[in-house]
């Protein structure tokens, strides 16, 4: 009998991964708060918090890449990063394509969060940096929701200081997940930071997959500045933004417009829903202003650091296509 039991748990276990996670932030913070490290607090559900917003304005974002590879798939090209930066900034600055096709009912809410994002051009020291890690680890994978990626001494690599860079591990993620974020003054230090599986980093129009242009950056980098999933608390107004239509479940594939739920119009065009990378297009003022918040309340060092960016230059500085 309970081998029958062990057996029909473990195929519920791996049918729960058989699709693609687009997210697994959610699961992330349950991992945190099972093992005691997750700091609760209570600043996400409050918004217009901070007088001094710059809206539309020009803060710019040190960036560390560490990729970890095991095969050489896995050592994904300086293009691919660059390719990231590139759709952080448009999406950052509301001037991705995808916005035309947002709908007129959503048009006066588009925000602009006025983030530009580099890759860091020198160490905290002063020293030149590429401002990609490149690590070989005798790890396959990694859990995918775990944190061995940011650590050394569990075959991943220690993050560059996370009060003056955003530290990306790129890795691959075992359990179908896209990737997952920490959001601002719930983890240590040693610990904040994104991590994306190296398949769903950047842009690569030559993968078939669904989320092959960059999207899954945006997203969890939205969650790293304090962003809730708009569908987590279903009906109700968990994510603190009334410019963000309650859904009651996640967005998936490309769905025509109009969808509804919870009485209204689904926004599933919003970067924090599930949808595939080619129908997320826009953040709302309110999510831009709460990023903003984040920023100069829980993570003011990446823009007080003084990192430079001195002599950068993005060497794709290419537009994308539109695929569909």
């Amino acid at each position: 009998m309970k081998y029958h039991v062990l057996i029909l748990l473990s195929a519920i276990f791996l049918s729960s991964f058989a699709q693609i996670q687009r997210c697994s932030t959610d699961e992330y913070v349950d991992f945190l708060k099972s093992k005691g490290s997750y700091n609760y607090h209570t600043h996400r559900i409050n918004t217009n918090t901070n007088d001094n917003y710059n809206y539309n304005g020009n803060y710019n974002i040190p960036v560390v890449v560490h990729v970890l590879y095991n095969t050489n798939d896995q050592n994904i090209s300086d293009e691919r990063i660059f390719s990231q930066i590139e759709t952080l900034n448009n999406d950052y600055n509301a001037s991705n394509i995808e916005l035309a096709d947002v709908p007129e009912e959503f048009q006066d809410v588009i925000g602009n969060v006025g983030f530009n994002f580099f890759l860091a051009q020198e160490d905290i020291n002063g020293s030149p940096f590429s401002g990609i890690n490149r690590v070989y680890t005798e790890v396959d994978s990694f859990l995918g929701f775990s944190d061995d990626m940011k650590k050394s001494n569990q075959g991943g690599v220690d993050p560059w200081s996370t009060d003056c860079f955003l530290n990306i591990w790129v890795c691959n993620l075992s359990g179908n997940t896209l990737g997952f974020a920490t959001m601002p003054d719930v983890v240590s230090d040693d610990l904040d930071g994104v991590v994306i599986d190296y398949e769903f980093f950047g842009i690569d129009l030559s993968s078939s997959s669904a989320y092959n242009l960059g999207k899954t950056g945006t997203h969890e980098i939205g969650h790293y500045f304090d962003l809730e999933h708009p569908f987590n608390g279903g009906c109700s107004d968990w994510d603190g933004c009334s410019d963000t239509p309650s859904i009651s479940s996640p967005t998936y594939g490309c769905p025509s417009y109009p969808q509804s739920s919870c009485q209204t119009n689904n926004m599933s065009m919003n970067f924090m829903d599930y949808t595939d990378d080619a129908c997320m297009s826009m953040f709302t003022i309110c999510q831009a202003e709460k990023m903003q918040s984040a920023l100069l309340n829980y993570r003011s060092g990446l823009i007080d650091c003084g990192v430079s960016l001195d002599g950068y230059v993005n060497p794709l500085n290419l537009i994308y296509p539109n695929p569909v």
